[in-house]
């Protein structure tokens, strides 16, 4: 199958798109990529800013670049991970090519009424949430379905601690006033370190700043601080906000093997089972005492780390939910 793979590659987060071409090709797909990023007119912008929208005339141009690869290239299938900037004219023009149109929308439940403005011009659309999918349908998307993240073997694997890195609690993600305030409470009762681009965002005096490594971190240097901490910590940017959902982290970590405390939502006792291969805390209370239990219970923590890595493995990783991505695409047609 011909695949013509969209991502919105001036985000510096936003890996998906790399790991599921990957993943595609080694199922025997022939896979063309199309950066958005790329094709913006403000390329400066995007590289410092990152921004989620453009202006009209950036879009334009992007779109226009889009119709030019469908003609000339003639896919089978649209696969837009996010697909933030692909007009619904772009999308009407695939589908008169005879192309399959589908989106892969990765930020529900905080983002669904902005998913919710396009999705109804794809052919297919899965979400990092499974109960966000009835939305989806009551909004005029028959085929919608969930299908959360993964990971790629070859990047979110185990490996040796850096004692560069090493400590016992870890935080690795943006900032945000929840996880501020969280991290400041295990600060005082634990040997915790927080990497991720929080300098710009709290105070000049807080006390976070000596547990701070400041800045953005590529995939690959995400894993080796997995890897480097004794409990890994998970919280949902949408925590307090909403019960359901799951982020990337949640499978990243697992695939490093690494143990994992992550606020409940609906859907993980699907994906991993509790306390045998990942640990759910639901409160600030709960998570502080959690994290001691981990601590104090080393053979118990690696057993559940070792869990979870193997759960991973098993259903979790690109491979896997680009086959069932394709298995959906093709049930639904």
């Amino acid at each position: 199958m011909r695949i013509l793979l969209t991502e919105p590659g001036h985000l510096r987060t936003v890996h998906m798109g790399r790991f599921s071409s990957e993943a595609l090709k080694k199922l025997g797909h022939e896979v063309r990529h199309f950066d958005e990023g790329a094709h913006s007119k403000n390329k400066l912008r995007n590289l410092i800013h990152a921004p989620w929208s453009r202006s009209e005339e950036e879009n334009s141009i992007v779109n226009a670049a889009l119709r030019s690869l469908i003609k000339r290239w003639k896919p089978d299938l649209l696969f837009a991970v996010f697909g933030m900037d692909i007009s619904p004219e772009t999308l009407s023009f695939a589908k008169s090519q005879g192309v399959i149109t589908v989106r892969w929308w990765l930020n529900d439940p905080f983002q669904l009424k902005r998913s919710l403005k396009k999705s109804p011009h794809y052919d297919v659309v899965f979400s990092n949430d499974a109960h966000c999918v009835p939305e989806y349908k009551q909004a005029g998307v028959k085929n919608a379905y969930f299908l959360p993240v993964a990971v790629s073997e070859d990047v979110h694997r185990p490996l040796p601690p850096d004692p560069a890195l090493a400590a016992d609690v870890i935080f690795a993600g943006d900032w945000c006033q929840t996880r501020e305030r969280l991290m400041t409470t295990l600060a005082k009762n634990f040997d915790l370190r927080i990497f991720g681009p929080w300098g710009k965002k709290i105070a000049d005096d807080s006390p976070l700043r000596q547990n701070l490594h400041d800045g953005f971190f590529t995939p690959e240097e995400m894993v080796q601080i997995f890897c480097s901490g004794k409990v890994i910590i998970n919280i949902h940017s949408w925590y307090e906000k909403s019960d359901h959902g799951t982020n990337p982290r949640l499978f990243e970590a697992c695939g490093c093997g690494s143990f994992q405390l992550v606020d409940g939502k609906q859907e993980i006792p699907d994906l991993y089972e509790p306390d045998r291969e990942i640990v759910i805390w639901q409160d600030e209370k709960e998570l502080v005492e959690k994290v001691g239990w981990a601590l104090e219970n080393e053979e118990k923590r690696l057993a559940i780390g070792r869990g979870g890595l193997a759960r991973t493995l098993k259903q979790h990783t690109y491979i896997k939910r680009m086959e069932q991505m394709l298995g959906m695409v093709a049930g639904s047609q």
